[in-house]
């Protein structure tokens, strides 16, 4: 997760609204859209971050930030209409992110580090 959200975010910072497709071209959105990709880099390091310390409270916060990203995904259905077909799959990851960080957490897990040959 944290991989992805960094390079997400550093396409955005770099590419502005041609990064993501049915962006509109003007220099608002793509202020926009670069700036939320510099924070989306940093969101990313929270998650690597999170996961090389093994905090699963920590990634269960950053599951539910991205669960509220959908539901502002949601909004703007419900008041602008439907947004290109790419934020549907968006939409989908960013539901399922903290079903699949709470179901992953509450697997037992082996006390004993694995032996590396």
């Amino acid at each position: 997760m944290g991989v992805v959200c960094a390079a997400i975010g550093g396409l955005q910072t770099l590419g502005g609204t041609r990064a993501e497709p049915g962006m509109t071209d003007d220099a608002t959105v793509d202020s926009h859209v670069r700036f939320m990709g510099t924070v989306f880099v940093g969101y990313g390091i929270g998650w690597l971050d999170a996961a090389s310390r093994d905090d699963t409270q920590r990634m269960r916060v950053l599951g539910g930030l991205m669960a509220l990203g959908g539901a502002g995904r949601l909004v703007t259905r419900g008041t602008l209409g439907r947004p290109h077909r790419f934020h549907d799959v968006l939409l989908a990851v960013e539901l399922a992110t903290p079903v699949a960080i709470e179901v992953l957490a509450r697997r037992p897990r082996s006390r004993t580090a694995p032996r590396v040959p």
